[in-house]
């Protein structure tokens, strides 16, 4: 069963915002109960894997009372490639350890711990997280004690350490018991995952706060000398705006009202063509200042391309789309979104 990390009743942890859809009823009880509450995690991969190896409850037995395990198995195994994929941080918290150097593993190697390279995350209520054996070189360029945003990459998909394929260890450890993130009638009450999703966990971060600001909202302003564009089928909205790119300050602004400060991460949506500038620089406000990136518009287009993860003050924050570039062709302005880490 699982470990749980308080002397917190049920009916605290359920009211607290587990949504195990389907596994919980909720409570009658408040999250102030909690003190700061438990960390829930969003899937630490893009999308979910066919193959798994669960933690295993004794008998080789998962959470859903199922066979997908081994015995004494401590973590949850997504499994396959391609190798280098990206592992994502299932929480925000601290880069407490990490390791890299090791080559392909084997069963019983010591490498890492048997974890081969990986990455071991501190969160918040004794929660821990380990991310295991990743491919090599692949660990963050990030130093122990740096913050770490939710659903920033830490890795790529790898087999080393005490491993015979490409997989992912995902690990949960409250004051050093090791858990299971699944809730299920086999397993324990208690959930670790933003949504479980019927065992699909969702790549939601805990207490996102998603805004969007498109080029035809009271957030969007510019000058008259970007032109209004309808013809392009991925586009983001009914329209975006674009001009010529020249050596004039003459931006186009996205303004977003961020209800807290903290870590968010950006994207920007353009609709990608031949005559598009391959360096439009996106200049992105952050706490310490801005930051510029310059985008290749002529590929990539008719999606959420991500910008990285930046410290924000709460409050009016922007995103412009500057058309000095020495990059010749068209720079577009269409949308931008921030979701909080």
């Amino acid at each position: 069963m699982k470990q749980n990390p308080k002397t917190t009743s049920l009916a605290q942890w359920v009211s607290g915002g587990i949504l195990c859809v389907g596994l919980l009823v909720a409570a009658q009880s408040s999250q102030a109960q909690l003190g700061s509450g438990p960390v829930q995690f969003r899937l630490p991969l893009a999308a979910n894997t066919a193959v798994h190896y669960y933690y295993d409850h004794g008998g080789v037995t998962d959470w859903k009372c199922g066979g997908e395990t081994y015995s004494g198995h401590r973590g949850t195994d997504f499994s396959g490639g391609p190798r280098g994929k990206a592992i994502f941080a299932g929480a925000s918290g601290t880069l407490g350890y990490k390791i890299d150097g090791f080559g392909d593993g084997f069963a019983g190697s010591t490498d890492g711990g048997g974890f081969g390279n990986h990455v071991r995350l501190d969160h918040s209520s004794g929660f821990v997280t380990y991310y295991g054996h990743m491919t090599i070189g692949s660990v963050t360029g990030k130093g122990v004690g740096s913050g770490i945003g939710c659903g920033e990459q830490l890795g790529g998909v790898g087999t080393s350490g005490s491993s015979t394929g490409l997989h992912l260890h995902f690990e949960p450890r409250i004051n050093g018991a090791s858990d299971d993130p699944y809730a299920g009638s086999c397993g324990g009450p208690l959930c670790y995952w933003v949504n479980q999703n019927g065992g699909n966990p969702v790549t939601t971060c805990q207490n996102a706060v998603t805004i969007i600001v498109d080029n035809a909202d009271a957030g969007f302003s510019t000058s008259a000398n970007w032109i209004t564009g309808t013809s392009a089928a991925d586009k983001f909205g009914a329209n975006y705006r674009y001009r010529s790119a020249a050596s004039v300050s003459d931006a186009a602004t996205f303004t977003a009202s961020l209800p807290s400060s903290g870590t968010y991460r950006v994207y920007v949506w353009y609709p990608a063509g031949a005559n598009r500038s391959s360096s439009t620089p996106f200049i992105i406000s952050t706490s310490a200042g801005t930051t510029t990136q310059n985008v290749n518009q002529q590929v990539t287009g008719g999606q959420w391309v991500d910008q990285g993860a930046y410290a924000m003050n709460a409050g009016n924050n922007t995103v412009k789309v500057s058309c000095w570039t020495a990059a010749a062709g068209v720079v577009v302005a269409d949308a931008v979104k921030w979701v909080k880490q």
